[in-house]
């Protein structure tokens, strides 16, 4: 297998925390037997950027003219100085936004005064739980806000609801909402409506699912009109996509990745995957990860007495905050999990730990070195008690190395579909559940399937 080394200012993987030995037979994989099966991915690159690719995210880095669009309207709404950014959208509409945003901007964006600020304010409205929006709703200035509404759809329930209250308060409060609005969607009723309204919208990409949609409008025009830097987050998505296609599957760490996370759930009896970053900037990385795993790969393959279920168990957790948490699971549980640390080589800040107790020790310690050495005790841990992880290595949290590391992890969840046999971009069990939710609110044209809905209701059992 070729130890080709990454170039320097790329993100890199380190595989040897899942290697047999060290690590006993039972709980490790060897070298002969992840090259033999990173083989069958050898496909995956080729088919995602030929003509009739089952999904356009590895080509989207390459698609110019879309960032361009994407900068023109955040400056747009930037000149019109507007204060606070109302993101209304849900999983892939609002999780890659969200990353981005967390990842590059400065960790009190909202907290900071004005003049500090790169930029607008920014609330995430992902859920329909009324007492996130209606306080929200209670302080923010509609004179001076903006509404980027994200459905692919255009009629996703919660983005829907969470719009029409919005727009509802901005009317009541005597501001015309369609100058407060942009839109980004695709050719359903969310489309019409800006048609009709004379909304400012952006297309969502027909070839790429909500879920790999990070590098589309729906994850970068928020940030960008918050002052993050899309272009550069985007020009290193491209080159790792270049990288991609240019690599032997053993020399490409999405599909190495995807091979070994793929042998440890199938082979080792793994399949927890833990995505645990060793940077605050990067946690909400792992909600990210979390809905671009799931969704893509808990899948039922085949049909009838056959059908099967397959896909790993994606998990969010914090360094160095859940090694007094969950580490203790992953050390001493159940040895059913594969953890996948994220670690920087670089910190944007330094900050000394000064002396004085009570850990005399720490006395001129960088407060960042502290936590690598903690991440590194974490790896040695689960190494010692026959737990496999890996880590993908940034040489820092950058927009480059961040474009980086979200394409690689998109390329991992669909190499690692094509491994278990199953459609890394459809979602069928979310579509049965949006019908169900239809259902319940007594939407017209569903009464038969609320009356199966109501028979198959468990048993009342209250105590």
């Amino acid at each position: 297998m070729s130890q080709k080394r990454a170039r320097p200012g790329s993100i890199s993987l380190s595989l040897g925390g899942v290697l047999s030995p060290p690590l006993p037979g039972a709980h490790g994989l060897t070298r002969s037997a992840i090259a033999r099966t990173v083989e069958r991915t050898r496909e995956v690159v080729p088919q995602l950027l030929g003509r009739d690719a089952p999904s356009g995210f590895l080509k989207l880095p390459k698609r110019s003219a879309p960032v361009r669009a994407i900068e023109a309207e955040a400056r747009y709404w930037r000149r019109r100085k507007v204060r606070d950014v109302i993101h209304i959208g849900i999983g892939g509409s609002s999780l890659g936004a969200d990353a981005i945003l967390r990842a590059l901007a400065h960790p009190d964006h909202n907290l900071l005064p004005d003049a500090r600020r790169s930029g607008p304010r920014v609330h995430f409205i992902d859920n329909v739980d009324p007492e996130r929006l209606g306080a929200l709703l209670e302080w923010v200035d509609p004179r001076h806000a903006v509404v980027h509404t994200v459905s692919k759809s255009g009629g996703t329930v919660e983005t829907a609801a969470g719009f029409q209250i919005v727009r509802d308060s901005l009317t009541q409060a005597g501001v015309d909402w369609r100058r407060h609005n942009v839109f980004t969607t695709g050719k359903g009723a969310l489309r019409k409506i800006g048609q009709e309204a004379g909304i400012r919208m952006l297309p969502f990409p027909d070839d790429v699912g909500g879920r790999y949609s990070a590098l589309t409008p729906s994850g970068l025009l928020t940030p960008a009109i918050a002052g993050v830097d899309v272009s550069g987050l985007v020009a290193g998505a491209r080159r790792f996509a270049q990288r991609a296609a240019r690599l032997q599957p053993a020399e490409n760490p999405a599909l190495m990745a995807a091979t070994v996370a793929f042998l440890l759930d199938t082979t080792r009896s793994k399949p927890m995957q833990v995505l645990m970053p060793y940077a605050d900037a990067l946690e909400p990385l792992g909600r990210w990860y979390v809905q671009l795993c799931g969704e893509s790969l808990g899948k039922r393959r085949g049909t009838g007495s056959r059908a099967r279920s397959v896909g790993p168990t994606p998990l969010p957790a914090r360094g160095t905050t859940d090694q007094h948490s969950q580490v203790q699971l992953f050390v001493e549980g159940p040895a059913d999990k594969l953890v996948m640390f994220v670690r920087s080589a670089r910190d944007r800040r330094a900050l000394t730990i000064p002396g004085n107790g009570p850990a005399e020790y720490l006395d001129g310690v960088e407060l960042g070195a502290l936590l690598r050495a903690e991440q590194a005790g974490t790896e040695v841990a689960l190494a010692q008690a026959g737990r496999p992880s890996l880590c993908w290595d940034l040489p820092e949290i950058a927009p480059g190395p961040l474009g980086e590391l979200l394409v690689a992890l998109e390329l991992m969840t669909a190499a690692a579909g094509s491994l278990y046999g199953i459609d890394p971009y459809n979602q069928p069990g979310v579509e049965a559940g949006k019908v169900a939710a239809f259902a319940l609110i007594g939407r017209e044209g569903y009464a038969d399937e609320r009356a199966r809905i109501e028979a198959s209701r468990p048993p009342l059992w209250r105590i």
